[in-house]
């Protein structure tokens, strides 16, 4: 039989039961949308924490000291840096303070780094107003962006030498004040890992020691000499300190995140496939509906010399048709979906993308994965020393990203959509291939 005479014949049958068809091609396109819209949202999750890691760079390693008295030496800096495989070792001292301007004060992270390092540890330096700091300037600072432009009350923007005063900071000569200038403000860097920079006031290291009056450091940034020579680094910091400092490097995340997200696509992906599961059994069910009804017909076919290949063949394609129509509008419904629904859910949220928050009472990495994110209600060191916040602060973190939506993502929700459609109309066709043309027709 002509493959045109056989579309012709498919299409009519399908159009004869609109309601039918259209509810069963739904099902289809409702299973392709969801596999091709969460699929590209992991992946563009993935590829946003990817490139997030990547601009801080594989070979670099974070050093925490644990507990909120921890601190690093310069002798121990200086032993870390005879250690083989060691590229440089970058000295931060963290510590918060309240921030106090003419509309009220917040309580901050601060960080003490030269700053000829600020680009190795934030990975890029993005300076949206003014210049960086000078290491040897007094009362300098370079605001994060979020901090020169509060989203939240209606207090207004900073401006570049507008003074500023860090206040409640706990230094051993007592609490006192210190005026600070903000020389820079940084650009809006989003996603970050470990460093916030959004959040974060940087100034020269000397004179957060000054201020706080501690000539040592809680936090230290290693960039290993190779990227094959990381985790054998980590090894061995991690044998020399012990449970004395938290240590992470950006090369384990960066496998960590791949394999996480890797298994959650699958699972999600797993979802979408059940969906059209669910879809073929709509079609098995609707294709032995329609053989039931369409005896007679089948019967007058075979008379004329229509031979079983050819009625199977016609039910067959019927089913492919509703996997191809469904198929085709689930990847355009997917598409779609794949950026409504984070929007949907950062309206929701009041906020870009996704984000979480935690509260941290102890030491160590915080539940939004951020280094210095959080801020101590009271000043001082933060309570914490390690990587995410203060105790009794709260951490947050959220991730920016636009899902990305792969040729192989819509072929793969396409194919698996034929498969099962396929799968679903071959009994219903090889059963109505069988019948008998005499009982068919005195059949009503």
């Amino acid at each position: 039989m002509n493959p045109k005479d056989v579309l012709k014949l498919s299409i009519q049958g399908m159009s004869q039961r609109k309601l039918r068809t259209g509810l069963t091609v739904l099902t289809v396109m409702i299973g392709v949308a969801t596999i091709i819209a969460l699929i590209s949202l992991v992946t563009g999750v993935t590829a946003s924490i990817t490139q997030s890691l990547d601009t801080i760079g594989p070979t670099t390693i974070y050093m925490s000291a644990s507990g909120p008295d921890g601190f690093f030496t310069d002798a121990q800096i200086s032993e870390i840096e005879s250690l083989p495989n060691v590229s440089s070792v970058i000295p931060i001292l963290r510590f918060s303070a309240n921030i106090t301007t003419s509309t009220g004060s917040s309580s901050e992270t601060v960080l003490g780094i030269e700053n000829s390092s600020l680009a190795s540890v934030l990975g890029k330096l993005n300076i949206a107003e003014g210049v960086p700091y000078n290491d040897s300037g007094n009362n300098q600072a370079l605001l994060g962006y979020s901090i020169a432009n509060p989203t939240t009350g209606s207090a207004p923007n900073i401006e570049l030498d507008q003074p500023l005063y860090l206040s409640n900071v706990r230094a051993a000569t007592g609490t006192k004040t210190v005026p600070i200038v903000p020389t820079g403000i940084l650009g809006d860097y989003g996603t970050s890992f470990f460093v916030d920079p959004d959040t974060t006031i940087f100034m020269p290291l000397t004179e957060a020691e000054s201020i706080i009056n501690k000539y040592s450091y809680n936090v230290l940034v290693i960039k290993a000499s190779s990227l094959n020579s990381t985790s054998a680094l980590t090894t061995v910091l991690d044998d020399i300190f012990g449970n004395s400092a938290i240590i992470l490097s950006v090369q384990s995340i960066t496998s960590t995140v791949s394999s996480i997200t890797g298994t959650l696509g699958l699972l999600l992906g797993s979802i979408g496939g059940i969906s059209l599961i669910v879809a073929g059994i709509g079609i098995l069910s609707i294709m032995m509906v329609s053989v039931s009804e369409r005896t007679k017909e089948i019967g007058i076919l075979k008379s004329i010399g229509f031979k079983q290949r050819d009625i199977m063949l016609l039910f067959l394609s019927e089913a492919i048709m509703i996997g191809v129509i469904g198929g085709a509008v689930g990847m355009v419904a997917g598409a779609g979906g794949s950026y409504i629904l984070p929007a949907a859910l950062s309206h929701s949220s009041g906020s870009t993308g996704f984000s979480s928050s935690s509260a941290t009472t102890h030491s160590g990495f915080s539940g939004a994965g951020r280094f210095g994110s959080g801020g101590a209600a009271g000043g001082g060191f933060g309570g914490s020393a390690g990587f995410g916040g203060a105790a009794g602060g709260a951490s947050s973190a959220s991730v920016s990203f636009s899902p990305v939506i792969t040729v192989q993502t819509l072929l793969l929700a396409f194919g698996i959509a034929i498969l099962i459609s396929i799968a679903a109309g071959l009994y219903p066709a090889w059963r109505a291939s069988k019948v008998d043309p005499i009982m068919a027709l005195r059949s009503e």
